[in-house]
């Protein structure tokens, strides 16, 4: 029952993560070589999740959702790990996009500056 409210609570983080991360890439506000690495990292992460545990319990004998160990504290830092890495993941993001359009914003007034 625990497992289940851990995956639970952070799935949606990270079904978040890839609908942000789709969506920016689709907009052209990140590269494609940005898109497949955050892709890869938060399919990395939602495998973990979901396999970890069961894959830890079958190697020492128990059943394989059998969350007996897993602690409220346990559930806890995992979903709030994750959503900190979700929050500054999110933040990379919205500064990249701020310093391109700065950068661009520069360049516009560098031409229109040196037309004069």
């Amino acid at each position: 029952m625990r497992y289940l409210i851990l995956v639970l609570l952070n799935v949606p983080i990270i079904l978040a993560a890839l609908i942000n991360i789709i969506t920016q890439y689709k907009l052209r506000k990140v590269s494609l070589a940005r898109f497949r690495h955050q892709l890869i990292i938060w399919l990395v992460i939602m495998i973990v999740l979901v396999g970890s545990f069961p894959m830890y319990n079958i190697s020492i004998g128990h059943p394989p959702l059998d969350s007996s160990e897993l602690s409220l504290f346990d559930i806890l830092q995992t979903t709030t790990i994750i959503l900190l890495f979700y929050i500054a993941n999110t933040q990379r993001q919205r500064i990249d996009q701020n310093e391109r359009r700065l950068r661009d914003l520069h360049q516009e007034l560098s031409i229109k500056l040196s037309q004069k």
